[in-house]
């Protein structure tokens, strides 16, 4: 017999009734919190600094343009194996080695002596990013009450938002005082702390699935969570764009130092968290992401009609109160709809469509810029666009109900 939606939810809530570590989860999801915050404040703090390593090598900016490619293609593509096996071998293993992975990525670069050993550290940093982001991801989704889910994995985003909004910053300070060797040092420090949080965070084991995989597309498709991960790459979309080429169009428009926009808009997506969060938990996933969506949207039209600094700085607030409420919220919908014994391999679905999102956006968005002559104002009102149709489909598969087939009563 096929089971009813209402018999679906229910499997849901009865597989999470037991509850994870109630008497100490403040605890638990705090040391998920500083662990997240460390790898995530590492890896940003080099990011901006690799292409500029790269320059000191005598590379071309077709070849940097590969070599940074690599670690977006090989975080995706592994994205698929660490979510179906993070379920059965466990969040822990994922997360540690992903860091470990990412230390010695981080110390390759700067031992390597050539562009052409830097490449194999490039496939390393993508593997273990892979596995430690969807790991920690889950391990928040894991501890968090389901009462207060929405709030606690916006403060867990907080962890990432702040760190690459901080992290940037921090390399640049470090390259100043003590060149590319106190960023990587630096950076290698961060890691090792996280390396030793790693063994001491919990991992609640009833969350691990013995099940073996039916149908082959299981392996790949989360089906019932496939809805939040195709709009949160339409949302993703945009920041791939606005990532890539806002600083250009800044520098147009009179802005000097256009980090001051990416701080502005962290600051809001930051200050959106705490308010949306629990919106999410007391009214509807729904109530937040709607709002964001459009709020998303909005900002590109206003960075197209921008003729001044003005609407720059009303973009980034705008644009930043959106994605800060409907990126998270997405999440927690796709944790919402899925069976504790799956979540990792829903988590890494997620991360790899948003993934998706941001490359496609910025291979997309900068061949149309080329096409038309550097018109910033045609690639956002198309960006806009691709958000108006991220509203639609979302408004639409929303209110559809969930698949019948992927859970037992």
């Amino acid at each position: 017999m096929i089971p009813s939606t209402h018999q679906i939810h229910g499997a849901i809530q009865v597989a999470e009734t037991t509850p994870v570590l109630s008497d100490t989860w403040v605890r638990d999801f705090s040391l998920t919190w500083i662990n997240r915050f460390s790898f995530f404040f590492a890896h940003h703090l080099t990011r901006p600094l690799l292409p500029l390593y790269l320059v000191s090598f005598g590379a071309s900016s077709t070849v940097v343009g590969a070599v940074i490619g690599i670690f977006t293609v090989t975080s995706t593509v592994m994205r698929v194996p660490v979510g179906l096996y993070i379920d059965r071998l466990g969040r822990k293993p994922f997360l540690f080695y992903g860091l470990a992975c990412l230390t010695a990525a981080n110390f390759g670069y700067f031992w390597a002596p050539s562009i052409l050993l830097i490449i194999p550290c490039r496939i390393l940093h993508g593997a273990g990013w892979s596995g430690c982001s969807t790991a920690i991801s889950t391990l928040a989704a894991d501890i968090a009450p389901r009462a207060r889910r929405g709030e606690l994995i916006g403060y867990a985003g907080m962890a990432s938002s702040l760190a690459g909004s901080l992290g940037p910053v921090a390399g640049f300070a470090l390259f100043d005082v003590s060149g590319y060797s106190g960023v990587f040092l630096g950076a290698g420090g961060l890691l090792i702390l996280a390396l030793f949080l790693s063994k001491i965070v919990p991992e609640p084991k009833n969350a691990l699935s013995s099940e073996r995989i039916g149908h082959w597309t299981e392996a790949l498709v989360v089906r019932e969570t496939l809805m939040p991960a195709i709009a949160a790459a339409f949302l993703s979309f945009g920041q791939g764009g606005t990532l890539t080429f806002l600083p250009m169009h800044a520098i147009h428009l009179g802005l000097r130092n256009p980090g001051l926009w990416f701080g502005l808009y962290a600051f809001c997506l930051l200050l959106s968290r705490p308010i949306a969060g629990p919106l999410s938990d007391r009214i509807s996933r729904r109530a937040v992401i709607i709002p964001g969506l459009i709020m998303h949207m909005t900002s590109f039209v206003l960075l197209a009609l921008a003729n001044s600094t003005t609407l720059l700085w009303i973009a980034a607030v705008i644009g930043g109160m959106g994605v800060g409420a409907a990126q998270p919220a997405l999440m927690t919908l796709s944790v919402d709809q899925t069976a504790p014994q799956r979540r990792g391999q829903s988590m890494a679905q997620y991360q790899c469509f948003y993934d998706l999102g941001i490359g496609i956006g910025s291979l997309s968005l900068g061949v149309l810029l080329d096409l038309t002559e550097q018109s910033f104002m045609l690639m956002y009102l198309t960006t806009a666009a691709v958000s108006l149709l991220g509203l639609c489909y979302y408004n639409t598969k929303s209110n559809l109900p969930l698949p019948l087939d992927s859970f037992a009563a």
